[in-house]
């Protein structure tokens, strides 16, 4: 097969969604010699070792961070024209958006609909954008590929899409959290039993309530002198998260964006990560702070439980004193910590890149073996299939 990547996440602020779609098209690029792959996207990744390989050609274009209605322009315009120039048999689009006008197979993961659900998070531009693109896409695409349970009941609500063409696939944590940071990235981390929360700000991860819970938290338990640290930042695309820190100031602190490796570093030495977004998708940093031992306290909404199980603190993410007494339990109980961390590891075993990977390219068969919607019926070779399985089994092993 020839297999088209619409690759305009990777010149794209990187958010979850980015991440987790360089992550998969990386793990199938790996596990996939035999199909060959073309990914449309900007000249910055010509030079990526992770696409120097045989079967993967770059085809670059003239697009860059920073240049979001140029880079959609080019999305909705010049990558229909650029896959059937090069005869592509499936177009996979694996960051939300693809081409409307594109007539030929396609693939689009649609990862959630949280700009449906709750409009006023979201720029007037991007609800409007999203609105309209994204159940047409829905709609026109030979499948779409969702997260989570949450995800797909959404996509059957409001895209009114058939749901013999709804794929489930979990994303997975990226393999870099499963290895500890080294000594020296661990030193810079000077603070020492904090709470942690990582993400972007914005009105959905609910960062205001988090903030109140923490003054709560230390007005009702003046044992605890922990910090408050965020690390994410800030997007246009989101409304203004109104975040108003009215005690304890020197004590909530933000340190922005920071490298996978010092993240890492914050994630081992947390107390305690919290998580209370109104609404996710998937959610991808209560499994990234399981990978590093860090206990999670997080939402009992939308996909967070199906994701975490029984191995986070679930609250009501609107109960500000519930977080507070959730955070206050972990804090104060080491053996409470230790379990959850047990629990924690054996959780993110679940989900993995190379599963992920695996199914997506067993989408891709189905796609390819079908003329119509109705007709798609499973076809990974099982030569094909058993390989990828002893790759992921290889992965556990190495990670337990």
């Amino acid at each position: 097969m020839k297999i088209g990547i619409n690759g305009r996440f990777l010149v794209a602020k990187q958010t979850g969604v980015q991440r987790a779609a360089y992550n998969l098209v990386k793990a199938l690029f790996e596990i996939d010699r035999k199909n060959t792959y073309f990914l449309f996207t900007g000249r910055s990744q010509l030079d990526n070792p992770n696409w120097k390989l045989p079967n993967v050609k770059v085809i670059a274009s003239p697009i860059q961070e920073g240049e979001s209605f140029r880079n959609h322009l080019w999305e909705q315009i010049t990558l229909p024209r650029l896959a059937r120039k090069y005869g592509v048999d499936i177009l996979h689009s694996p960051a939300n958006m693809a081409p409307l006008m594109y007539s030929g197979k396609s693939v689009v993961h649609i990862h959630d609909l949280c700009f449906v659900v709750n409009p006023q998070w979201y720029s007037f531009l991007f609800h409007r954008v999203y609105n309209f693109v994204v159940p047409r896409l829905a709609k026109k695409s030979t499948i779409v590929v969702t997260n989570s349970n949450n995800s797909r009941n959404d996509l059957f609500q409001f895209c009114d899409v058939d749901s013999e063409k709804v794929r489930l696939i979990y994303w997975a944590v990226d393999e870099t959290f499963h290895n500890p940071p080294e000594d020296d990235v661990l030193d810079k981390v000077e603070e020492d039993n904090y709470i942690l929360y990582v993400g972007s700000l914005e009105p959905r991860k609910n960062i205001s309530t988090l903030i109140r819970a923490y003054e709560k938290l230390r007005e009702s338990n003046p044992d605890i002198n922990s910090k408050l640290i965020l690390i994410g930042g800030e997007s246009p695309l989101f409304a203004d998260a109104q975040l108003q820190i009215r005690k304890y100031k020197q004590d909530i602190v933000f340190k922005g964006f920071v490298t996978d490796e010092l993240l890492k570093a914050y994630y081992r030495k947390a107390a305690v990560v919290a998580y209370p977004s109104l609404y996710e998708g998937f959610g991808l940093p209560p499994l990234e702070a399981m990978a590093c031992s860090a206990p999670v306290v997080t939402s009992n909404t939308s996909s967070i439980p199906e994701v975490v199980g029984d191995a986070a603190l679930l609250v009501s993410p609107y109960d500000v004193g519930q977080v507070a007494s959730a955070l206050a339990l972990v804090i104060q109980s080491p053996e409470l910590r230790k379990k959850m961390s047990q629990l924690g590891a054996q959780q993110i075993k679940k989900f993995n890149w190379y599963r992920v990977a695996r199914n997506i390219l067993g989408v891709y068969y189905e796609v390819s073996s079908s003329t119509n919607s109705s007709a798609i019926k499973s076809c990974l070779p099982f030569a094909v299939w058993q390989n990828l399985a002893q790759k992921e089994q290889k992965f556990l092993e190495a990670n337990r």
